[in-house]
């Protein structure tokens, strides 16, 4: 549930107390860095939430996610779409097939995204998302290259 409500986020605040995490949510980072600046009450949305482990890299393009536990910044997450193309595959029936793929960035550390995109006509990965996490790019690129015969230059 958590986890659901942070990949809707366009922004937000979690701040971890005890066994449970209060998140702020905003329309945008800019809105967020206003709240953080000023004080004001520029936030969206509020929730209450039991605590558990997250996968920040599901979170939206752009959004910034400000980690706190007992009101103190322990982390930042946010992640930026730096490319999109397709790949040519070979389905389970030996058809070709081709995939949109988009690689994000993450802005606070060298981690890397890969997500394919669902394709209804594709059944490649039989309709669910493939999504990765890289710890760098080099490692990025070395699954690239031996699973498609691609590489990413960016």
């Amino acid at each position: 549930m958590l986890q659901n409500r942070m990949n809707e986020l366009d922004s937000g605040i979690l701040n971890i107390v005890g066994n449970k995490v209060y998140i702020t949510g905003f329309t945008r980072e800019e809105m967020l860095q206003s709240f953080l600046d000023t004080g004001i009450e520029a936030w969206s949305s509020k929730g209450l939430y039991d605590i558990q482990e997250l996968e920040f890299h599901n979170i939206k393009d752009n959004a910034l996610i400000i980690v706190q536990k007992d009101g103190i910044e322990i982390d930042r997450h946010q992640y930026k779409l730096i490319y999109k193309n397709k790949i040519e595959l070979t389905n389970e029936k030996g058809n070709k097939v081709s995939r949109t793929f988009v690689i994000r960035k993450s802005t606070y550390s060298k981690h890397y995204h890969l997500k394919f995109v669902v394709d209804k006509e594709s059944d490649i990965f039989d309709g669910k998302e493939q999504v990765m996490l890289f710890q760098d790019k080099e490692a990025l690129n070395q699954y690239l290259l031996s699973k498609y015969g691609v590489s990413f230059s960016y």
